[in-house]
């Protein structure tokens, strides 16, 4: 009996039930300097370029967080901010210096914003990332909006918003944010 569970699995009978289809796997960043961005959190790379596998969601511990992201920084700390007249309230800043921040309201994590200068492979799902054409945003969010307001143009797409270099097709994504964010408008 032992000796079978670990040989070779038999195949299903002929007259077996197909089985359900697992829901498709989140791809892992596999770059150095990737990460997936998401509208809830993100999912950073190792410095080795293989995807750490570990979603870091908003409302996690801040002190954890910073922590995870520090090791994978070969133990670079990050350069530590606040600012307590946000829009949103108070809010604490980690940044390791590449144009990408992370933002914790109450110790806790709450967003992040991607600048210019974040590396490339920070990207959506749909491979939106600072650099982006309008274009290229509106082929992957097609419901995509797009403002002017005192920040110049702005665009939401779902959950992540941003701002761009200007109104035409040709215009380009130079930031982006999902969360809590301190921006003043």
């Amino acid at each position: 009996l032992l000796l079978t569970a670990c040989g070779p699995e038999a195949p299903p009978p002929a007259d077996a039930p197909a089985p359900e289809a697992d829901a498709p796997a989140r791809p892992a960043p596999t770059q150095p300097g990737e990460a997936l961005l998401e509208a809830d959190g993100f999912m950073p790379a190792n410095p080795g370029g293989h995807g750490t596998g570990r979603k870091l969601n908003f409302g996690e511990a801040e002190t954890d967080v910073v922590a995870f992201i520090t090791r994978l920084r070969g133990d670079q700390p990050p350069r530590r901010a606040a600012n307590a007249e946000c829009p949103a309230g108070p809010l604490a800043f980690a940044d390791w210096g590449d144009g990408f921040q992370l933002a914790f309201s109450e110790g806790t994590f709450a967003g992040w914003t991607a600048a210019e200068g974040a590396p490339r492979g920070f990207a959506t799902l749909s491979g939106l990332h600072i650099g982006s054409t309008l274009a290229d945003l509106r082929a992957a969010h097609p419901d995509v909006a797009v403002r002017e307001d005192s920040l110049g143009p702005e665009f939401s797409a779902g959950d992540i918003h941003g701002t761009l270099s200007g109104t035409g097709d040709d215009a380009v994504v130079t930031t982006m944010w999902a969360g809590v964010n301190c921006v003043f408008r």
